[in-house]
């Protein structure tokens, strides 16, 4: 597991992608208890009213339209011209087999979790390399899961857009290591958040109890504060 200098999250700009959802309000809530200063989208108006209070900036994203990915991108420049890290805790899951999961399915999975946010990471690289240049480091944040680790049956469209977005973080990571613009692959299992329950497609099966979203968002900032590259399943 890859570990460089600590990072101070107080009085830091940070990003939350999702901040309207159960992972992304307590993502929010633990970045502000911390100091920083939290910016934060919603998929939608209505949605945008679940963001935490103390949010500085607030912004729609739609992952699925390119127009909403740009529009946001040029909110956040405007109110953020250096961005510390992205967290992004928004997603889409899908349930069946790969003979049932139509190729329009997959593929909108993949335009969410993985196409949808790295045109916008790529949208605002500028913003992240001010960071680097003014902070001397900056970081994206992915909650990949351990869909990314491994393969489960009737998950495979999941998976495989999720990999695709570990594979991305690993690139961005080596592509600008020289300016220490860090990524951070984040891993954990099934986590309460109610996703399950949302599917795009199928029904979810019976999963156990899962981790709370209070554990898993502790465990990411504090390996964002660690400058860790990747938290495994098992770190969880």
């Amino acid at each position: 597991m890859g570990k460089l200098a600590a990072m101070d999250i107080n009085n830091k700009t940070i990003f939350v992608i999702g901040g309207s959802g159960v992972l992304g309000q307590e993502m929010a809530r633990q970045l502000l208890s911390k100091g920083a200063h939290v910016v934060a989208s919603a998929r939608s108006e209505t949605s945008l009213n679940r963001i935490p209070s103390g949010v500085e900036s607030t912004c729609i994203l739609d992952l699925s339209q390119s127009e909403s990915i740009t529009s946001a991108a040029q909110h956040i420049a405007t109110t953020s011209p250096a961005i510390d890290a992205i967290v992004n805790c928004s997603g889409l899951v899908g349930f069946g087999t790969i003979a049932e999961t139509s190729a329009s399915d997959a593929v909108q999975l993949m335009q969410v979790n993985h196409l949808g946010p790295a045109h916008l990471i790529t949208l605002l690289l500028p913003q992240l390399l001010q960071a680097c240049e003014a902070h001397g480091e900056a970081m994206v944040v992915g909650i990949t899961g351990v869909v990314a680790e491994r393969s489960f049956p009737g998950l495979a469209a999941y998976g495989e857009s999720k990999l695709a977005a570990s594979r991305h973080l690993a690139a961005l990571a080596q592509e600008f290591r020289r300016v220490k613009l860090k990524t951070l692959d984040a891993r954990p299992g099934h986590t309460e958040t109610g996703l399950a329950s949302r599917p795009l497609f199928g029904i979810a099966p019976q999963f156990p109890t899962g981790m709370s979203p209070e554990h898993v968002v502790g465990k990411i900032i504090e390996a964002i504060e660690l400058s860790k590259t990747e938290l495994a399943s098992t770190d969880f």
